[in-house]
């Protein structure tokens, strides 16, 4: 995510559009390429290009919309969405992680791991996103934020193949 997405997160943020807007609007372009293409092409008008913004979107995105547009920025959209929903994070004092697994926790395990990593981080709560990653072969790898814990069979496997080259 470049520097500039996570500026234009943060502005549509301070906008205070309502979420379900948001979602909305990334639903409509997870539902067509062809519109981040037509809004992305630069032989495209910028008044064709805001023709279409105001008929496919609420009126509370739409100048974002063009402005975003306007400079070239609309390819970056899943980006400006993501450094948005960052800010929600943070503004809830909530850390964001992501549990790679083999094996999916039950609810119980999960609550465990969303408490330990509040009471690690010192945070209100935590956002926790499950992915399955079949390729860990057993175990599992949990991101917080920048921090990484490695506890998988395929990560051990690396470790060893490391310490066996050293030697």
């Amino acid at each position: 995510m470049t520097e500039r997405a996570m500026q234009y997160g943060r502005a549509l943020y301070e906008l205070k559009v309502d979420e379900a807007c948001i979602n909305e609007t990334l639903d409509t372009f997870a539902s067509s390429d062809e519109l981040l293409s037509a809004l992305d092409n630069p032989s495209v008008r910028n008044r064709e290009k805001h023709a279409v913004i105001d008929k496919l979107f609420n009126k509370s995105i739409t100048s974002f919309l063009k402005v975003v547009t306007d400079n070239h920025m609309i390819a970056q959209i899943y980006d400006i969405f993501e450094a948005y929903h960052d800010c929600e994070v943070n503004a809830k004092n909530w850390a964001k992680a992501t549990l790679y697994y083999v094996a999916k926790p039950d609810s119980k395990q999960i609550e465990e791991i969303k408490s330990r990593i509040a009471k690690d981080t010192k945070k209100d709560g935590v956002e926790l996103k499950l992915v399955e990653q079949p390729s860990l072969i057993g175990g599992f790898v949990l991101k917080v934020d920048d921090f990484e814990t490695d506890r998988s069979v395929k990560g051990h496997i690396k470790q060893l193949t490391k310490n066996l080259m050293r030697r």
